[in-house]
C-alpha cells in the first residue's frame, strides 16, 4: 500500500503529461487529495509506517532538489557565459518577475479576503475575514521552494528563454526565501495583527478530544451490554468512562480467556473505528483544524495497533 502511494505521483505525472498539462501540479494535485481521503482510505497500520517513509523521503528529495539548483546554475552559467552576462541580459526581466509574483498573492489575498467579507454580509458564509493587517502577512508570507524549481526544471531542453524561466525561478526562490522569510517576523512585529479568536475553529484539543472519547463510550456502551441487560465487558466500560487502563486478568480456563480478549480487543478496535469516524466528521464541518486532526489520529492508530497486538 506504501508503494501504492509512491505510485500515485508517478501516475499523475505521467497523466499530467499525456493530457499536455503540468505533471508538477498533477501531482501536488493528487497529493491533496489524497492527503483528504487518507484518514478514511488507509488502515492504521498504513498510515503509521507510511508516515515514517514519507518523512524520511521528503527530506532525502527535497535536499536532493537543492543540490540540483546548485549544479543546474551552474551548467546555466556555462553556457550563457558567465554571471555578468546572466546580470547584463536577465536582471531586469527577472526582477520584474518576481515584482510580479510578490504582488500577484497580495492581489490574491486581498481579493479572497473582500470575497470573504462580502459574502459575509450578505450570509453565504460563516467564514471571518482576515483584515487588512492579517491580509498583509499572510501575503508576505508566500514563499517558493521546491515546487517552483520542479515546475522549472520539468520544461524540456529546447523550449525558447528555458534558461530565462531558471533564472527566474531560482531568484524567485532565494527572494522570498531569505527575504520574505527573514523578515515575516518582523512585519507581524511591526503590524501586529489582532486575534480576536473568531477565526480559529471551535474545539481545541481538549474539547475535540472529549468529544472523540464521547463516541468512543457510546458504542462501548451498546456492545458491552448483552441484549438480557448482562455487562460482557465491565473492563471496557471502566476504561472508557475513566480512561483508565483496563483490567490485564481474565477469569476461566485459558481457552475462555482467549475467548473474552479476543472480543474485549474487537470492541475496542470497533471504538477506534468510531472515534476516527467522529474524528473525520468535526474535521470535515471545519471544527477541528488540520494539526489537531493529524495529532488525534495518530493517537487512535496508536491504540488500534496496541490492540490488534494484544488481541494475537
Amino acid at each position: 500500500m506504501i508503494a501504492a502511494t509512491v505510485l500515485v505521483c508517478w501516475s499523475a505525472y505521467i497523466a499530467g503529461e499525456l493530457l499536455h498539462v503540468s505533471g508538477v501540479i498533477a501531482v501536488v494535485t493528487a497529493g491533496l487529495v489524497c492527503g483528504w481521503y487518507q484518514h478514511v482510505v488507509f488502515t492504521a497500520r498504513v498510515r503509521i509506517r507510511a508516515m515514517a517513509f514519507w518523512q524520511v523521503l521528503v527530506f532525502l528529495l527535497e535536499a536532493t532538489v537543492f543540490l540540483l539548483i546548485g549544479l543546474s546554475l551552474r551548467g546555466l552559467l556555462d553556457r550563457v557565459g558567465g554571471v555578468d552576462i546572466v546580470i547584463d541580459t536577465m536582471a531586469r526581466p527577472v526582477l520584474l518577475i518576481v515584482l510580479a509574483v510578490v504582488a500577484a498573492r497580495f492581489l490574491w489575498i486581498f481579493a479572497v479576503d473582500a470575497g470573504v467579507a462580502t459574502g459575509r454580509r450578505i450570509g453565504w458564509t460563516r467564514q471571518q475575514p482576515l483584515g487588512t493587517r492579517a491580509a498583509v502577512v499572510m501575503s508576505w508570507a508566500g514563499m517558493r521552494g521546491v515546487v517552483t524549481l520542479a515546475v522549472a526544471l520539468s520544461l524540456p531542453e529546447a523550449m525558447p528563454a528555458r534558461d530565462l524561466m531558471l533564472v527566474t525561478a531560482f531568484v524567485v526562490i532565494l527572494v522570498t526565501v531569505l527575504v520574505q522569510g527573514t523578515s515575516l517576523g518582523w512585519v507581524i512585529w511591526a503590524l501586529k495583527p489582532h486575534d480576536d479568536g473568531s477565526a480559529r475553529p471551535p474545539l481545541d484539543l481538549h474539547a475535540a478530544e472529549m468529544m472523540l472519547f464521547q463516541a468512543q463510550l457510546a458504542l462501548v456502551e451498546r456492545e458491552a451490554v448483552a441484549v438480557d441487560g448482562t455487562v460482557i465487558h465491565p473492563q471496557l466500560l471502566r476504561r472508557y468512562r475513566t480512561r483508565a487502563t483496563a483490567a490485564d486478568a481474565f477469569d476461566g480456563t485459558a481457552e475462555e480467556r482467549n475467548v473474552a480478549i479476543a472480543s474485549h480487543f474487537d470492541v475496542i478496535i470497533a471504538a477506534v473505528a468510531a472515534g476516527r469516524a467522529e474524528l473525520v466528521r468535526l474535521h470535515r464541518a471545519g471544527r477541528i483544524d488540520d494539526e489537531t486532526l493529524h495529532d488525534l489520529e495518530h493517537d487512535l492508530d496508536l491504540e488500534e495497533l496496541a490492540a490488534a497486538a494484544a488481541k494475537g
